[in-house]
């Protein structure tokens, strides 16, 4: 774990509660989100559709339009070029299905991320040239994409990009760019999706079209834009916050029978889709597509409509993602058993860590590189052999900049790319791991503490306050995710009263924790049996009632027979 801080920001929390009917603990935690002003908070709270941006705000969108209905009025051949993962499928999607709405042609094109990496590139252009294609539109890439344009251009097809990632100079010459990050935009809000962004067109696309069609049409595509905006992991503030709120609403109510089939096959129910759901069951099965095998698979399962083909479409997906899990639980303990025999002294591991795994599949490196980062609390690389070379997946904590650093030794890498906490690379021709290690570690002056991941506490919150009540109203602030953390609590001087191992696997630890006000409440832990083992063994002797923990936690409801208890479900406790 990281190092744990609390919030100490103030405000008049007994205003805040008595104005927006909330209890002065959820007050704390709107203030702890940097949510002040009566506006801020009621958006927050209250936030709908209605409060979303004029789409025509955003720079390049009128003339996109003009073009794209240009082209389906003349019957021009489109094709939607999107990404491998959800992002790119979710906005794929939604392109390819408001462009048919206006009665145009068009296909899509997704990469094969082993044979040929992200975005679009010059191949695909040839392809589409041969295919007679005459308008390409990129969904969730593209603002890099500067040979491809120009090979485009050189074949006598139109380009409209759209993108949400940082935008490089010079700007991509495509003939419209949408990206609200792009220089000289004056749309409010930057930090949408793909699938996002995509909306944000489908909504001007439709603006001018029969009302009755358009609501129904940005109804259907509000479930793929809260699923990219989920599953991409941008920030859960403003307009994303709604978009993935109302995409989630859509989503427990879908008619998508390839997305029911993935609910059914994963043992998930519709009307209870949350946040969870999207990131760990319907997100990971569709992304399996493009770390193993191709991510057109997982679009054709949004595409189809037969609920038997949509269910053998999602038994794919679903045995891809099992086998990925595999791949990556397997791989991650190869990686951790490199790392224990390379540093049998820990306090010999190094502030940065580089392991070359040359059989692991490339396309878990970078999750098995984020599980080395939580459990060492530094900076982790995973190297791989690839057809075309040493290949490499990054992620960082807060306070290493993983792609910054990476500049200051540009001449290691044929190709890199990314953002401040993770990124993906190539190895020029001779340079080896080794080279990486030494050379990012010795331009890594942050101390250890200083890698520590921040975690902030949002109070101190005695078990007493743990109700039902209490549980149901921190449901206002849903969904979570980065930027709207979920809220995370603290107690200190608890008792152990009771310590039980469950679970098939031995990976869970059920306690009765008791605070210093006497108040007793059922805490779970979920965890590696392994881990949950060392931690029983700790806190056993503990329960003579002589010594006290540190407890960090989640308030939750535990369902049982009919009945709904409250209890901590543990992050942390030392």
């Amino acid at each position: 774990m990281g190092n744990y801080y609390l919030y100490c920001k103030k405000a008049d929390f007994a205003a805040i509660a008595d104005e927006f009917h909330i209890t002065p603990m959820t007050a704390r935690i709107l203030r702890n989100r940097d949510l002040c002003s009566h506006e801020e908070i009621q958006a927050f709270l209250s936030g709908t559709l209605t409060s979303l941006h004029d789409p025509f705000l955003m720079k390049g969108m009128k003339e996109a339009v003009a073009m794209i209905k240009k082209a389906v009025l003349e019957g021009r051949k489109i094709r939607v070029i999107g990404d491998y993962d959800v992002d790119g499928i979710c906005s794929s999607y939604i392109i390819r299905h408001v462009i048919e709405s206006l009665g145009g042609k068009a296909d899509v094109r997704l990469p094969d991320r082993i044979l040929e990496g992200y975005g679009m590139n010059c191949d695909m252009i040839r392809e589409a040239a041969l295919d007679q294609v005459e308008l390409i539109i990129t969904c969730d890439n593209g603002v890099s994409a500067h040979d491809a344009v120009r090979e485009a251009k050189l074949k006598g097809i139109d380009v409209i990009v759209t993108d949400h990632h940082e935008v490089p100079y010079p700007l991509v010459e495509a003939d419209v760019v949408i990206d609200p990050k792009q220089e000289g935009c004056p749309y409010p809000y930057k930090e949408l999706c793909g699938g996002g962004v995509a909306y944000k067109l489908a909504q001007a696309l439709l603006s001018d079209v029969n009302k009755d069609l358009a609501e129904k049409l940005l109804e259907e595509f509000l479930q793929f834009a809260g699923m990219a905006t989920v599953a991409d992991l941008v920030p859960l503030t403003g307009e994303n916050r709604i978009l993935a709120k109302e995409g989630i609403k859509r989503l427990q109510k879908t008619d998508n029978e390839g997305l029911k089939a993935i609910l059914q096959i994963r043992g998930a129910k519709a009307e209870e889709i949350n946040e969870f759901y999207i990131g760990f069951i319907i997100g990971p099965c569709l992304n399996s597509a493009g770390r193993l095998k191709n991510a057109k698979i997982a679009y054709d399962l949004l595409e189809e409509t037969d609920p038997i083909a949509a269910g053998n479409k999602a038994k794919e997906l679903s045995e891809l993602n099992d086998e990925r899990k595999d791949l990556t639980r397997n791989q991650t303990a190869e990686a951790d058993l490199k790392i224990k025999d390379t540093y049998p002294d820990m306090s010999d591991l190094p502030k940065v860590l580089v392991i070359y795994l040359p059989s692991a599949h490339e396309s878990v490196a970078g999750i098995i590189a984020g599980r080395l980062k939580d459990l060492y609390s530094r900076p982790a690389l995973v190297i791989t052999n690839s057809d075309d070379g040493m290949k490499g997946s990054g992620r960082s904590v807060e306070a290493y900049d993983l792609i910054g650093e990476m500049q200051k030794h540009a001449d290691l890498f044929k190709k890199f790319g990314g953002h401040k906490k993770a990124a993906g690379f190539s190895l020029n021709e001779g340079i080896t791991p080794e080279d990486i290690s030494k050379q990012l570690n010795d331009t890594c002056h942050l101390s250890l503490d200083e890698l520590a991941e921040k975690i902030w506490v949002d109070m101190e919150l005695p078990f007493k306050y743990v109700s039902e009540s209490f549980i149901n109203e921190l449901q206002l602030l849903q969904p979570f995710g980065l930027g709207n953390e979920r809220p995370l609590f603290a107690r200190r001087n608890v008792l152990i009263r009771k310590l039980f191992v469950l679970g098939k696997n031995q990976n869970v630890l059920k306690l009765l924790l008791e605070d210093e006000e006497g108040t007793q409440l059922e805490a779970v832990l979920f965890g590696p049996a392994e881990q949950i083992q060392e931690k029983a063994e700790w806190l056993q002797p503990k329960m003579t009632g002589e010594e006290t923990v540190s407890v960090f936690y989640h308030p939750d409801i535990n369902e049982f027979r009919n009945q709904k208890i409250p209890q901590a479900r543990i992050v942390d406790i030392c």
